[in-house]
């Protein structure tokens, strides 16, 4: 009977000491979870600052680069706008969204340039294409022309659960460490990865295009430049060969071009072709429609079928859809 008792006082005391050991055991697996969600954090925005900067390293480590000028099947230059966008793909921390805003940034100068001869280009002097490739002359994502000898990100901020931002600062090492506010990048969760969407700046001016009026102003395109006032549009060939057609104007930005046989040329243009149509410009009536748009002066025709003809059997690049005006110093 004796040993009952102590067998069974034993079990009972060998069951509270598991049950105690358990719990103990219980709250010790407690406390690693709070330091991985800890660490879940830290390591999260440790990947927001290295996609976040990766464009920057990517800049530096390839000296500042610009989109390159090359050489079309034609002979005319072109903005590698294909390679440029290539490259920041393969970053695999880029946005379409941002790509598809450097599109738009791009657009002008693309559209500037692709009139252009690629030998002339080639030949051209310093800021002669400024009014619509000023990168082409500065550090676009320094807004600058000269560059520092480094960078550093700081501010790591993650917004919510699908946005954040870091600081880019220009770093100066010869001058003692010294740091300057550079630019603000902008992510956005895409398929689980921080992609960059934009790039702003901080406290530098954005480089713009000056604005420039229709009238009063020489525009050129193809083989012919457009001298535009207010009343008259002259259409120059050279020095002596211009046809002059009155103006309607619309607003300081938009022009209806009158259709005339007003000239002061040693050779006809042939511009009193009908090639047979029944729709061709009639003397009086308007005949295209300049727009501004983008400092790009943008035609449309209403005659669109002769001026294909007219093209074809009399004269390339005189009737054209666009025309870039020209510094006056150059």
């Amino acid at each position: 009977m004796q040993m009952k008792k102590i067998l069974t006082l034993f079990l009972a005391t060998s069951f509270i000491f598991q049950s105690c050991e358990n719990k103990t055991e219980k709250k010790t697996t407690e406390i690693p979870t709070e330091i991985t969600t800890e660490n879940k954090t830290e390591e999260e925005l440790a990947i927001i600052e290295r996609n976040g900067k990766s464009f920057y390293d990517w800049y530096f480590k390839n000296e500042f680069p610009n989109i390159d000028v090359i050489k079309d099947k034609n002979g005319k230059c072109k903005l590698d706008t294909l390679s440029y966008f290539k490259e920041l793909r393969k970053l695999g921390t880029i946005s379409e969204k941002f790509i598809n805003k450097e599109k738009e940034r791009t657009h002008v100068c693309s559209e500037f340039i692709s009139t252009i001869n690629y030998t002339e280009y080639e030949e051209a002097d310093a800021y002669e294409y400024d009014e619509y490739c000023i990168d082409f002359y500065y550090y676009n994502w320094l807004k600058s022309q000269e560059h520092p000898e480094g960078f550093s990100a700081e501010n790591i901020r993650k917004i919510n659960s699908n946005q954040s931002s870091l600081d880019i600062y220009e770093t100066y090492n010869n001058g003692g460490g010294n740091e300057s506010p550079l630019s603000t990048v902008f992510l956005e969760k895409e398929h689980g990865i921080w992609k960059i969407v934009e790039i702003k700046f901080v406290n530098r001016e954005e480089t713009k295009p000056e604005k420039v009026k229709i009238y009063g102003k020489k525009w050129y395109g193809g083989i012919v430049s457009l001298n535009i006032s207010e009343t008259t549009l002259a259409y120059e060939y050279h020095g002596q060969c211009v046809y002059f057609y009155p103006v309607k104007k619309i607003s300081d930005t938009e022009f209806e071009m009158i259709w005339a046989r007003n000239m002061d040329c040693k050779f006809d243009n042939g511009t009193d072709k009908t090639f047979g149509l029944k729709h061709f410009p009639e003397i009086g009536k308007p005949f295209a429609k300049y727009t501004l748009k983008n400092n790009i002066l943008y035609t449309e025709y209403y005659y669109k079928e002769w001026v294909e003809k007219y093209t074809e059997q009399v004269q390339e690049d005189v009737f054209i859809q666009k025309y870039f005006s020209q510094n006056e110093n150059n």
